[in-house]
């Protein structure tokens, strides 16, 4: 195309004993690989491409946590870890400086490592999913890049073109432009086209962790249904379900694998509105399973204002919709891929009228202490999980964070 931009991106920066290979995604501390998080990774990135700046608490944000809402003390917890990890104890200048009411300043003296093999990104645009996207194109003029090094590549651009100040995005309408909403979802089409390691995919091995405010809990099964008479009304169920502080409690029990419900193929990315099962990991532990109202079972007297109990059973799909589960966004239409570390409701299939009208079983929800009732008294768990009911007039939730579990292997 006439009009391509060109990007240089860096392979990797270097700041104080650290250098950030890009391309790897890895931090070093001279010979030491210093262990990040996808988002740590990211957010890391963002500051050494703009070192020296202060930037905005927004800004950073709409960079690190694209189309998904995420709270200040999100992007705060993360500048601590970040902190710790790089500034050694009795260190008195601080590398990630706050300003109040702002945000932060990198502050250490960054350079870029191999000035003279420096990546050229073109971009351009073709059809991706709906309608035109834009994807990049990697080529190096000094060297050539295998597929995986380019993929890990353009993994990270988006975030680098944000700091540029570079519009990436064609324009989705001639005469006003892209909104928001359309940067946002252009700017996801782009990262799931190239980010092959960021993408949900199904067969996907995913921690859900509940974002319920100051929880933070993941999603675990736990116990046998068959060793408590409480239970008796739900013979067919096989673990109890809640969450705990602790997404690898034992032995996958916080792990859940994605298998489709409609047909898609194992690799294939997870999108909004996918219906899926999901297993878990825990031997013979069973799918995730609505069975039964809470009006229906004593036991939960104190929560009946929930709609549905959830356990684990051996079946995927137990009853009529029980065990399929759909996935929801309050930001992204059906089609939208999930990324690692999106935020996205969990509905309940169970006599779901998709034109419209009617919710019977509802989204996964917490509520409650595990201890509030006395028979889970032998259980260290956290929050209790149901379903609950939303009218289709309310607003969607984002409720639960997903990421790759570091448990189990896939």
């Amino acid at each position: 195309m006439d009009d391509a931009k060109h990007v240089e991106i860096p392979a990797s920066y270097r700041f104080g004993t650290f250098v950030l290979d890009v391309p790897e995604r890895r931090l070093w501390r001279e010979d030491e690989a210093v262990q990040l998080v996808p988002k740590q990774f990211d957010l890391l990135l963002y500051f050494v491409a703009n070192a020296g700046r202060v930037t905005k608490k927004q800004e950073i944000l709409d960079a690190v946590w694209p189309n998904t809402f995420v709270e200040e003390t999100t992007l705060a917890r993360n500048v601590s870890l970040l902190r710790k990890l790089l500034e050694p104890d009795g260190s008195r200048k601080e590398l990630i400086e706050t300003v109040p009411k702002i945000g932060y300043r990198f502050t250490p003296e960054v350079t870029e490592v191999d000035e003279d093999n420096l990546l050229i990104v073109e971009e351009q645009t073709v059809h991706y999913f709906r309608g035109e996207e834009t994807i990049s194109q990697t080529s190096s003029p000094t060297r050539r890049l295998s597929p995986a090094f380019a993929l890990a590549v353009t993994a990270v651009l988006f975030i680098v073109i944000a700091v540029s100040g570079y519009n990436v995005y064609q324009s989705v309408s001639a005469e006003n432009g892209p909104g928001p909403d359309a940067r946002a979802a252009k700017q996801r089409a782009l990262i799931a086209a190239t980010s092959d390691r960021n993408v949900i995919k199904i067969g996907s091995v995913v921690n859900l962790q509940n974002r319920y405010p100051n929880d933070g809990s993941y999603l675990d099964a736990w116990g046998q249904v068959w060793s408590k008479p409480e239970f008796k009304k739900v013979p067919t169920e096989t673990m109890f379900v809640s969450t705990h502080r602790n997404p690898d409690r034992d032995n996958g029990s916080g792990s859940w694998e994605v298998v489709s419900a409609s047909g898609k193929n194992k690799g294939e990315p997870l999108a909004v509105g996918d219906r899926v099962h999901l297993g878990n990991m825990n031997p013979n532990a069973g799918y995730l399973d609505v069975c039964g109202w809470t009006e229906h079972l004593p036991v939960f007297e104190k929560f009946l204002d929930q709609t549905g109990a959830v356990f684990t059973t051996r079946s995927p799909n137990r009853d009529n919709g029980t065990g399929t589960w759909i996935i929801r966004s309050a930001n992204g239409e059906d089609g939208t891929p999930i990324l690692e570390g999106d935020s996205i409701a969990i509905e309940s299939s169970y006599f779901i009228n998709d034109a419209g009208k009617n919710r019977v079983s509802g989204f996964l929800i917490v509520a409650g202490k595990v201890k509030d009732i006395p028979a889970f008294n032998d259980h260290e768990g956290s929050k209790l999980v149901f379903t609950q009911n939303v009218s289709f007039k309310q607003t969607v939730p984002d409720i639960w964070t997903i990421t790759i579990s570091k448990a189990v292997s896939e």
